[in-house]
């Protein structure tokens, strides 16, 4: 087998195992996050009701999969004499159990929704549409019993807040600064859910002020519709909540005048029923009473286990304290501006001083802050080349000439230590020592390519080493890609590929080709 092909093999297995690993380790830490940062909870319902007649109808709401929450469990524990059947509303998505009844008496349901809740909020994404159709856009304006949008006391409201040039987002605003602050708490005894009671006596419920907000945009034929759902919170006897939303600008906006939620509602608000006001509803029966119970569920076994000690942990780089990340970060991008400085040598045909001396300068530029190292390499550059000149004079030896220069720098960098820890006595040190080693072994490279090849030369590689530094300094300065490789270091698999591919070219560089540019025409 060729060299050719048994490099090309190699290469396709670097690649094949950075798929592998990569993929292993992000499902890995895919699966520890998100039971991190999600959190398990279990709804139960506990229904009662009584029937004088068979075939009575119960409609019990079921949670909203397309929030942010999703059921991976439903345990329903059905009454012997009960048909059960699951239905969804074209028109509002709602969920429902529709259960009938075929004999009288009372009747006890049961259900259990295990509900993985995100901490991701989506509710924009979710609840764009392209628009209503015109029996939704019907159906949201209309006025009824509860929603009478042609009372005397919407009129008088509508008098206070005219619509004038305002846009519906405007409006909507200011419809719910009114329903968030200009009533006193109410209670439903004393009739404050409705809503003319409400804007009579400046008192209401939180389904008073919900109903109010819905019945005001109506009035102003923008659409708008109650949601009742629950906050998930651990509780014996959770209570539905209640909030609204409005359409427009191709979203179903919440709005919560209760909370003051606006525009956003909180991840943990769980949709039970769009477009009503109870979770659970019938027709023919009587006594109906619901409980509804919230429970908090620990999290997998495998996210808790995930600190346990065990060999695999050495190849998890993250594990190591924080104060190690940095150095780790700037060991692991080493190997990429190498990378960097192979495509400028090796594809373009740019020669430095050294194989991996511009990846270390660019390295201690990173590691350094930006405006001091520069005044160093200013001043070391100046002092080497200056010295140099004066020690020519002498006629000496090229080691001690060079050690004598090597001697100004450290010197001079040394001082120039002092001086910075005088100006900033918490990073100057920090600063300065990386770049110190990487300088002075520039400059010993510099002088003995001068001797060997002449200051044109030296000066050519100067300013390649210059250029490929900038390059790597400008990728390599990016925090997210040492923090990615931290995360991720097989990610150097496809480094080493990449080396492979180049390692075998044989063709121009760049430079090579503009440089026989005649011979081509």
């Amino acid at each position: 087998m060729s060299a050719r092909v048994l490099s090309q093999i190699w290469a396709a297995i670097f690649i094949l195992l950075g798929i592998v690993a990569f993929s292993l380790r992000y499902q890995a830490r895919h699966e520890v996050q998100e039971g991190l940062q999600d959190s398990l909870w279990r709804l139960s319902y506990d229904i009662k009701f009584e029937v004088d007649s068979p075939e009575a109808e119960v409609r019990v709401g079921l949670p909203d999969q397309d929030s942010s929450a999703a059921i991976i469990e439903v345990e329903e524990k059905s009454h012997i004499n009960l048909d059960a059947e699951d239905y969804t509303s074209p028109l509002n998505k709602n969920r429902e159990l529709i259960l009938t009844t075929q004999l009288t008496g009372n009747y006890q349901v049961g259900a259990e929704f295990e509900i993985r809740l995100k901490p991701r909020n989506a509710w924009d994404e979710q609840h764009q549409v392209s628009g209503l159709s015109s029996t939704a856009r019907s159906r949201f304006l209309r006025s009824d019993a509860t929603i009478d949008t042609a009372g005397a006391n919407v009129r008088e409201v509508m008098q206070q807040i005219p619509r004038g040039e305002l846009t519906d987002s405007e409006l909507v605003q200011q419809l719910f600064d009114f329903c968030s602050q200009s009533f006193k708490p109410g209670s439903s005894a004393d009739g404050f859910d409705a809503v003319g009671y409400a804007l009579a006596n400046h008192q209401a419920t939180p389904l008073g002020r919900v109903r109010t907000l819905v019945t005001l945009c109506r009035a102003y034929r923008i659409p708008a519709r109650l949601v009742t759902g629950f906050e998930l919170r651990q509780s014996d006897s959770a209570k539905p909540h209640v909030w609204a939303e409005v359409f427009y600008g191709h979203h179903w906006v919440p709005f919560d005048p209760t909370y003051g939620h606006a525009r956003q509602m909180p991840y943990n608000f769980l949709p039970i029923r769009h477009d009503g006001e109870e979770i659970v509803r019938g027709e023919g029966i009587k006594d109906l009473s619901a409980k509804y119970t919230i429970l908090r569920l620990p999290p997998p076994a495998n996210v808790l286990q995930a600190e346990v000690r065990r060999p695999s942990q050495v190849l998890d780089l993250t594990r190591l304290p924080v104060e190690m990340h940095e150095i780790m970060s700037l060991m692991l991008l080493l190997p990429l501006g190498a990378l960097i400085t192979a495509i400028f040598r090796n594809l373009i045909g740019m020669r430095t001083l050294g194989t991996f001396a511009p990846a270390l300068l660019a390295m201690s530029f990173i590691y350094a802050e930006l405006a001091t190292s520069l005044v160093i390499l200013i001043a070391v550059l100046t002092a080497g080349y200056f010295g140099r000149i004066m020690l020519d004079r002498l006629h000496l030896l090229m080691v001690p000439r060079s050690s004598i220069v090597l001697t100004m720098i450290i010197m001079l960098i040394v001082f120039g230590v002092s001086l910075i820890d005088y100006a900033d006595p918490i990073s100057g040190v920090r600063a300065v020592l990386l770049p110190l080693v990487i300088l002075t072994t520039l400059i010993e490279r510099y002088f003995v390519t001068t001797e060997e090849d002449g200051m044109a030369f030296a000066m050519q590689l100067v300013v390649g080493t210059a250029v490929v530094a900038a390059c790597c300094y400008l990728i390599l300065g990016w925090k997210q890609i040492g923090a990615l490789l931290l995360i991720y270091p097989e990610l150097h698999f496809f480094t080493i590929a990449a080396f492979i591919w180049i390692g075998r070219y044989s063709g121009y560089r760049l430079v090579e080709l503009w440089r026989f540019r005649d011979m081509v025409k």
